[in-house]
């Protein structure tokens, strides 16, 4: 019997460590039948050598570290905070690693032809910074980069790895040593729906606004720091336009945000919990308010402009954050008050029995059935949403701090 890479689904986080480590180029990352990644071997390159397996850490158990300390944090550089979706940590941490001549890796969204692409790359010019900054509600493919990281730590660059847990976890597997000129992030990740299922949502987009869609944001700020999105198109005479709408009143990212589209192992994901994969882990500092409502009344502080929460875990990542806290405005706070508002450093997303009929629709009628199932299932809330979106954002603000007196 030949290597068997996982037993169900629920075992496969599809972070690519196994396709990457094959020496004989066996294993490949499909799609299944609802868009979701997984590795195949080709039984007749397959020499049983078993190095996939061994570099698994998601079934072979990451080791995981306790928090050392946690803060609130806003980055200095305004430009660089204005297109990060929350405080701007990591681009602040990235330009860090530049200065020092090194690599970044992070998550990116290209666009071919009209059509979504997001993928891990590397990155080393400071003008290329802006591509791997912000959300990405979408699994991204880690391709070549645990292979293109280690050339890099081969040749003693500094490399800062970032990426969701699950793909952290991936890199230390295949590296298989641990690196004195690596550092890793890990973000805060609710779960992942998978690349089909977001391409499908662009092309009804497309068809719903016209043109060829040339960039999305799951976070764009024009509005605040919050969840509003925003897609780019280019008309047939070359005039690009773009379409901004809260989060809640489409589709994919209500269903992303009720936690309806992950993959099945997001459900049972061990790194949704306090110790954590990376040197640091950052996310947005949802709940502030309530947490440290005195740092609002700083103009460093600006709740519109957004503020991350980061959790450093290791002694490199304590290292790295006091190398370089010029370049923030920071807050002690503690990991219990992150975690309050952030719920899946407690524990993984709870799969609904909604997720069931929308993966069935979804398979049956194509996402143009998950449109109108979203429109028909959300109609209150749609309609909730759409009032409370057409509110002045200062005078939300303002109802919102009456409510909390």
């Amino acid at each position: 019997m030949g290597i068997v890479l996982f037993e169900n689904k629920k075992s496969c986080c599809g972070c690519g460590a196994c396709a990457n480590i094959c020496p004989k180029g066996a294993i490949t990352i499909k799609p299944d039948e609802l868009g979701f990644s997984y590795p195949v071997i080709n039984s007749e390159l397959c020499v049983s050598c078993g190095a996939c397996k061994k570099v698994c850490l998601y079934q072979n158990e990451a080791p995981l570290h306790n928090p050392i300390c946690a803060y609130a944090a806003v980055n200095r550089e305004q430009t660089q905070l204005e297109k990060s979706a929350s405080g701007g940590v990591f681009a602040a941490i990235a330009t860090y690693i530049v200065e020092k001549r090194g690599i970044i890796f992070g998550a990116t969204l290209d666009f071919e032809n009209g059509h979504p692409i997001a993928h891990l790359i590397g990155v080393e010019d400071l003008n290329q910074l802006s591509r791997i900054q912000g959300s990405k509600y979408v699994q991204c493919a880690v391709e070549e980069t645990y292979k293109q990281a280690k050339k890099y730590l081969d040749e003693e660059r500094k490399v800062l790895f970032s990426g969701t847990p699950c793909q952290i976890a991936g890199l230390y597997g295949y590296l298989k040593k641990n690196y004195s000129n690596l550092w890793t992030i890990d973000v805060i990740c609710h779960g992942v729906p998978n690349q089909k299922f977001f391409d499908d949502f662009i092309s009804l987009e497309r068809k719903n606004h016209g043109g060829l869609p040339i960039g999305y944001s799951f976070r764009d700020k024009k509005r605040g720091w919050g969840m509003n999105t925003r897609l780019d198109l280019k008309g047939s005479s070359g005039k690009a336009k773009s379409v901004y709408t809260p989060a809640r009143l489409t589709s994919y990212n209500t269903l992303f945000l009720d936690g309806d589209t992950y993959r099945e192992n997001c459900y049972e994901c061990p790194y949704a919990c306090k110790k954590r994969v990376a040197d640091i882990t950052i996310g947005d500092f949802w709940g502030i308010e309530h947490e440290h409502h005195e740092l609002l009344r700083k103009a460093e502080f600006d709740e519109k402009k957004g503020i991350s929460c980061v959790i450093v875990n290791t002694p490199k990542g304590m290292e790295l954050l006091g190398e370089m806290k010029q370049k923030f405005y920071l807050c002690e706070s503690s990991f219990e008050k992150i975690a309050n508002k952030n719920g899946q450093l407690n524990h993984p997303s709870v799969q609904s029995d909604r997720r069931k009929v929308v993966m069935e629709v979804y398979r049956k009628l194509g996402y143009d059935g998950v449109e109108k199932w979203f429109h028909k299932k959300y109609k209150k809330q749609i309609a909730i949403h759409s009032i409370y979106n057409a509110i002045p954002r200062k005078i939300r603000i303002a109802l919102k701090s009456v409510l909390q007196r």
